[in-house]
């Protein structure tokens, strides 16, 4: 069963100024940095990433979900263009606060806050970051009435906890997480995702699908029907950018049967520590089992 999301790898042009604007401006602090191992980049099916560094941040309540800044991307990268990882969903105290905080910084607001329903129970703002990558920044006033029970940072911004991806077969994709995983998977709803119609010049009404997988933790991970013209990974060099892999943990003993790796890790300590997995839409996960 799927537990939490670890790790957010995104690319950018600078690691180390993207990680310092998420330290200025979001109160991260600093984690560990090293380069991209071959093997994995060519799981990812991005080789130029090889031997590339990355730089880590932490929010600063000390929250183990981090964002890795890796080298890598290109000037023309737009958000929501392609299939795959689209946006980050951080837990914040205040969306109205923040958003108010952040002009003149490499943060720029596109849409609320707001509420994302009628219900009133979820505000969130919709953000570019300093590598163009999409930000959710998101509260919910009453965990109880939500599929995630979150409980609400203790700072301003908070870590990590749904990460959005789009997928040309929803039905696939939740096919795929009801096979391999336990974990509940929703039924498709139908909901007006703002940023995603501007990104394909669909009328602000338009409704899209969406599915949660929700983990063991206050976690998940939604999945958005994108339109037929969304392009596949990877783009071209100069439009690359964005998240391009998502690690989560996983009780192995509670996983339905093998998994279907891209890569396997070393074991550690005698015991298999995981790998890479392709989900429909080409989508790269990595699992790392508790």
């Amino acid at each position: 069963m799927l537990q939490a999301i670890l790790m957010v790898w995104v690319l950018a042009s600078d690691p180390e100024a993207a990680a310092q604007a998420y330290m200025d401006h979001l109160d991260y602090v600093a984690g560990e940095a090293g380069r991209v191992a071959p093997e994995l980049a060519d799981a990812l099916a991005r080789p130029e990433l090889s031997g590339q560094p990355y730089t880590t941040v932490y929010p600063g309540d000390g929250h183990a979900t981090g964002v890795r800044w890796v080298k890598g991307g290109g000037p023309n990268h737009q958000p929501m263009q392609r299939l795959g990882w689209s946006a980050i969903e951080l837990l914040v105290q205040d969306p109205d606060a923040l958003v108010h905080t952040l002009p003149e910084t490499e943060f720029t607001r596109l849409h609320g806050p707001a509420y994302l329903t009628d219900v009133q129970n979820v505000r969130a703002a919709q953000l570019l970051g300093p590598a163009g990558e999409l930000l959710y920044v998101t509260r919910i006033l009453d965990a109880s009435r939500s599929l995630l029970p979150v409980v609400n940072p203790d700072v301003a911004v908070g870590h990590p906890f749904i990460m959005v991806a789009g997928s040309a077969d929803l039905s696939a994709t939740r096919a795929f997480f009801r096979q391999h995983f336990a974990n509940p998977v929703t039924e498709p709803v139908p909901f007006r995702i703002d940023v995603l119609s501007q990104a394909y010049g669909l009328p602000g009404d338009t409704l899209h699908d969406l599915a949660l997988v929700t983990f063991a933790q206050p976690f998940g991970l939604e999945f958005d029907q994108y339109p037929d013209s969304a392009e596949a990974q990877p783009l071209p060099p100069s439009r690359r950018g964005g998240v391009v892999l998502v690690t989560v943990s996983v009780e192995a003993a509670e996983l339905p049967g093998e998994l279907p790796w891209v890569l396997r890790h070393s074991p550690e300590e005698g015991k298999p520590a995981g790998g890479i997995l392709r989900l429909p839409s080409g989508t790269p996960l990595e699992v790392r089992f508790r």
